[in-house]
């Protein structure tokens, strides 16, 4: 229900272009989720036009319910209910392996 805008190649003077997405209301976001697309994620909340916090994203560690486990055998494609959970093996190559199987999943962007 919130007004969104969206702003693609602005100029950036650190990053040469950059894309800006604008809400206005404070949403829940999954900044795991928004790390893993793009760890060079920079969240700005404004509030009453003053920058309130900054947040500089990251691959993060752990990935619950981002990925999907792509073993027909692990227990997340068997059982209903349990969560998909994935940690960061390998940062340079922007690796996951699953929790439960071990099996990695490197299908990013």
């Amino acid at each position: 229900e919130c007004s969104v805008a969206i702003i693609q190649n602005a100029v950036s003077t650190k990053y040469g272009r950059k894309d800006i997405v604008k809400i206005d209301e404070q949403i829940e976001l999954d900044f795991d989720a928004l790390g893993y697309i793009d760890p060079n994620i920079t969240v700005n909340l404004v509030k009453d036009g003053k920058l309130k916090k900054k947040e500089h994203l990251e691959l993060p560690q752990i990935l619950t319910n981002v990925l999907t486990c792509k073993n027909p055998r692990c227990i997340t494609t068997e059982e209903r209910g349990v969560a998909q959970r994935f940690y960061l093996a390998d940062k340079e190559k922007r690796a996951y392996r699953c929790a439960y199987c071990d099996v990695e999943h490197t299908d990013h962007k």
